[in-house]
C-alpha cells in the first residue's frame, strides 16, 4: 500500500460541494467523481479521498490537496504518480468533468492532507458595476457581466466605497472568535471558533480582463484574499459580505466592531451573503520536512523524483 498525495482544481458550478452527501448523485460532488476515476486504475483496495479543504456548492478551487492509498494488485508493484494523473485527468475530459490534477507525488504513510496543511488562502472576486447601472436590480445584472465571469463573480453597485471595505479587511487580521461569521446557531462542530487570519487585503484585480470582451466596460474586477491555517463554515463569504455592506453603506465600522465583540451568528445583520460563485480555494500549504520518506526502499520501483512534491 502506497500513499499519495493529489493536487486538483476545479470549477465548482455544476458540483453540490467537495464532500460526499447523502441522497446527492455521485457525479455532483467532487470527492465521488475523483473516486470514480482512480477506481480506473483498478488497484487491490476501493480508493478512498481525504480533502484538505471542503467547498461549497458553487465554489471554485485553483488548489485542493487530498490523499489516497493505492493497494497495486501486484505484489511489488507500485502506481507512477505521473501515470495516475494521466489517468484520471483523462478519465475527467471523457466524463465531461471540469476538474484537473496538477500534480502527484508519494508521501509517507503517516501523511494526511487535512491535518498536515500548515495554512490555506482564497480569494473573492468582486464586479464592481460602472456608474449608470446601479438602477438594475443586481440579481438580475448577468447581462451585463462578461460572459466567462457568470458564476465567478459578485455584482456590486458602484457606489461601493473601496476605501471601507480596505479597512474592514484590516479589521478581520489577527485572532478573533468569528462565531458571528459562522452558519451554526447555539451549535458548532469545532471545538473552537478562534482562527488566527494572517493576512486580508482587498484590491484591484491586476488581471481583470480574462478575455477582450466589451462587456468588461462594465464592471471593474476588485479581490478579496485571505489566508488562514482553517476557517469556520462560511466565514470567508460572510466577512466579505460584512465588508461589502460596509461600503455600501448599510452597516457602520461600530457594526462591524460589535459582530466581534459581541460574537453570535445572530449578530449578522443587515448583510448578504454573497455567491458561492466568486469564491475561490487558491492554496494549500504543507511543510518540506513532512513530506520527507524515512525509508524509500519499499518505493524503489518509483521514480525518485516523483517522491518530492512541488508547490508546497
Amino acid at each position: 500500500m502506497v500513499r499519495y498525495l493529489l493536487r486538483l482544481g476545479y470549477i465548482g458550478t455544476k458540483y453540490s460541494g467537495t464532500q460526499k452527501q447523502i441522497n446527492v448523485p455521485e457525479s455532483k460532488t467532487v470527492q465521488n467523481v475523483v473516486e470514480s476515476a482512480l477506481l480506473k486504475l483498478r488497484a487491490e483496495n476501493i480508493p478512498t479521498t481525504f480533502f484538505a479543504s471542503r467547498t461549497d456548492k458553487g465554489v471554485h478551487a485553483l488548489m485542493n490537496a487530498l490523499h489516497v492509498d493505492l493497494d497495486h494488485k501486484k505484489a511489488d508493484e507500485f502506481y507512477q504518480p505521473h501515470n495516475i494523473k494521466r489517468v484520471l485527468n483523462s478519465y475527467f475530459i471523457e466524463n465531461d468533468h471540469e476538474i484537473v490534477v496538477s500534480n502527484a507525488c508519494v508521501v509517507p504513510d503517516e501523511f494526511h492532507a487535512r491535518f498536515h496543511a500548515k495554512w490555506r488562502s482564497y480569494y473573492y472576486r468582486i464586479a464592481i458595476l460602472k456608474p449608470g447601472l446601479d438602477n438594475i436590480v443586481l440579481n438580475h445584472c448577468q447581462g451585463y457581466l462578461p460572459i466567462c465571469e457568470i458564476n465567478r463573480c459578485y455584482a456590486v453597485p458602484s457606489e461601493l466605497n473601496t476605501s471601507i471595505v480596505k479597512n474592514v479587511a484590516d479589521m478581520y487580521c489577527g485572532e478573533h472568535d468569528f462565531s458571528t461569521f459562522t452558519k451554526y446557531i447555539g451549535r458548532t462542530p469545532w471545538k473552537s471558533t478562534v482562527r488566527l487570519i494572517e493576512e486580508c487585503k482587498f484590491y484591484e484585480s491586476s488581471y481583470p480582463n480574462f478575455i477582450d470582451d466589451p462587456q468588461y466596460s462594465n464592471i471593474s474586477i476588485w479581490e478579496f484574499y485571505i489566508k488562514s491555517q482553517s476557517f469556520l463554515y462560511h466565514q470567508v463569504r460572510k466577512l466579505v459580505g460584512t465588508a461589502v455592506a460596509a461600503g455600501l453603506g448599510r452597516i457602520s465600522l461600530h457594526d462591524v466592531k460589535h459582530m466581534f465583540e459581541a460574537p453570535n451568528p445572530e449578530n449578522w445583520i443587515k448583510c448578504h451573503l454573497p455567491p458561492a460563485g466568486g469564491l475561490y480555494l487558491a492554496h494549500i500549504h504543507y511543510d518540506k520536512k513532512d513530506f520527507l520518506m524515512n525509508d524509500l526502499s519499499s518505493h524503489d520501483r518509483i521514480d525518485k523524483e516523483e517522491t518530492i512534491c512541488s508547490q508546497m
